[in-house]
């Protein structure tokens, strides 16, 4: 037993386990999965599918000390979950096979620990406004919702998913979120190839709805009902911009963006054809201005698209005359509007501390799931009429600590995740967004990231060569040397 834990505690390129260390750090690795993915949505196999990849990545906590390894088996089970409707009672049946997740996760956290007291950091400036967010969760609802509505499993799970959880995952991960021993890629590339990855597969997903309704599909050409496609189009609006970061480097992660649109069209998500769109073609836009040798590349393809759009444009009109009449129909708003107008009256029902999470009083307007909130599906109603005044506070404070953060960091990486940020507020104004777990997770983990490593700061030129490639440094230091010929001579710059 000693010699397997000296091996395990051996992260060095000595140990035996180093190859598959490396293997679950690599593109091989992402690929598997998301081909076993594929797999499991075809057969509609996606709470074992869940399961299934919350082994994996026991299996890889457990055997190496890469926690971001972890991530893309994290956002496939995301993109299950959402699959999933009113699947609660199916997932507890197989609680007990996630047994190996509950001793994974502490023991890599206790296990791989950082031993060297010297290169432990004291957190940084988003804890604080954390922390008074998640009391605000507790808060919300004090004077007016029943003891056993505040109580129930649903509202306690929430008050602690969207704000406590998130501060422990703080704590676990921002020293233990090291350099790494088992990869080459930088964290940038890493992070920006795990959320094309995912990308990948929702668009694989999308198509797989097709083929499985072709039937249905030829007998009435239109878009098909996906009761999944605004979580899903979320998730890809997150994910957009690191497709551009990669295509800077590779150039056909250019692809994913304009396959990724394509997919919400085909999913039927409002939010992601107009918001969605809103986002390729500012980050089209900047990418025409900054990435100069790409640059006619791109220009060809917009005018193959555009050319095609017109030539197609009766079929594509057709096709899209379900979105269209639920874009320009009344009634389709009339929920939204709804909870909206229910939320002032919540908040002024107690103005301090609001109706709470847990409050149900709103399915009138809209029935929610088992097991899910009442959202008012909108992030700013949800604010006063969920935590009144106090809410209005600590969250404004919150985005302004995010923003002021998120201001000071002159990367192109930086860039990158305050356009994933700058989506999921933006679809969060029409959907529940940043008040679904997954997604408050997703955007903390680029936070956590941005914050704990530091990357070369770029002062933007109208034309900017991103393939010569960017220096990646871990460093401590306030200012970051220049790099020289050689170091940067040893980027990846394929």
């Amino acid at each position: 037993m000693s010699n397997v834990l000296s091996e395990l505690r051996n992260t060095g390129e000595s140990s035996k386990l180093y190859p598959l260390r490396k293997f679950f750090a690599g593109d091989v690795f992402c690929l598997l999965l998301v081909m076993v993915s594929f797999i499991i949505i075809c057969f509609n196999w996606v709470i074992p599918g869940a399961f299934l990849m919350a082994f994996i990545a026991s299996i890889v906590l457990i055997l190496s000390d890469d926690i971001v390894s972890i991530f893309l088996p994290g956002l496939l089970i995301a993109s299950f979950s959402i699959q999933a409707e009113d699947s609660l009672w199916d997932y507890l049946a197989l609680a007990p096979f996630g047994a190996l997740v509950i001793f994974a996760i502490p023991f890599h956290h206790i296990f791989y620990r950082e031993r060297d007291k010297s290169k432990v950091k004291r957190p940084g400036a988003l804890l604080f406004p954390m922390i008074l967010v998640s009391i605000t969760n507790f808060l919300g609802g004090l004077g007016t919702l029943p003891a056993k509505s505040y109580f129930s499993e649903t509202s306690l799970v929430y008050m602690f998913g969207l704000g406590f959880m998130i501060v422990i995952v703080y704590f676990l991960n921002y020293n233990h979120l090291g350099e790494g021993k088992n990869y080459t890629d930088r964290i940038d590339l890493r992070i920006s190839k795990i959320a094309c990855y995912m990308m990948l597969f929702l668009i694989l997903a999308t198509m797989e709805g097709y083929v499985e309704r072709w039937a249905k599909f030829i007998e009435a050409p239109g878009i098909l009902y996906f009761q999944w496609r605004n979580n899903a189009s979320t998730m890809i609006m997150l994910a957009m911009p690191f497709a551009f970061y990669m295509s800077a480097r590779k150039f056909y992660y250019i692809l994913l963006p304009f396959l990724s649109y394509a997919a919400m069209i085909f999913l039927g998500s409002r939010g992601g054809l107009i918001l969605g769109g809103l986002e390729l073609l500012g980050l089209l836009t900047i990418d025409l201005v900054l990435d100069k040798k790409h640059r006619r590349m791109l220009a060809g393809i917009l005018a193959v698209i555009f050319l095609g759009f017109l030539f197609l444009f009766p079929q594509i009109e057709k096709l899209m005359a379900y979105t269209l009449e639920r874009m320009t129909a009344a009634d389709q708003y009339s929920v939204r509007l709804g909870l909206w107008r229910r939320s002032i009256d919540d908040f002024k029902s107690n103005p301090l501390f609001g109706m709470g999470l847990g409050y149900m009083g709103n399915r009138d307007i809209h029935p929610s799931k088992v097991a899910s909130l009442c959202w008012y599906h909108s992030s700013l109603p949800q604010v006063w009429g969920s935590f009144g005044l106090v809410g209005l506070a600590t969250y404004g404070y919150q985005m302004y600590c995010r923003a002021k953060f998120l201001a000071s960091k002159h990367s192109m990486f930086g860039f990158t995740v305050i356009a994933s940020f700058g989506a999921l507020e933006l679809m969060s104004l029409v959907n529940p967004g940043i008040f679904t777990m997954w997604f408050l997770l997703i955007i903390s983990m680029e936070f956590f990231i941005l914050e704990k490593y530091r990357f070369p700061e770029i002062h933007m030129k109208l034309e900017l060569d991103l393939d010569t490639g960017t220096q990646f440094t871990f460093s401590e230091d306030d200012h970051l040397p220049e790099p020289s010929d050689d170091e940067y001579s040893t980027l990846d710059e394929a």
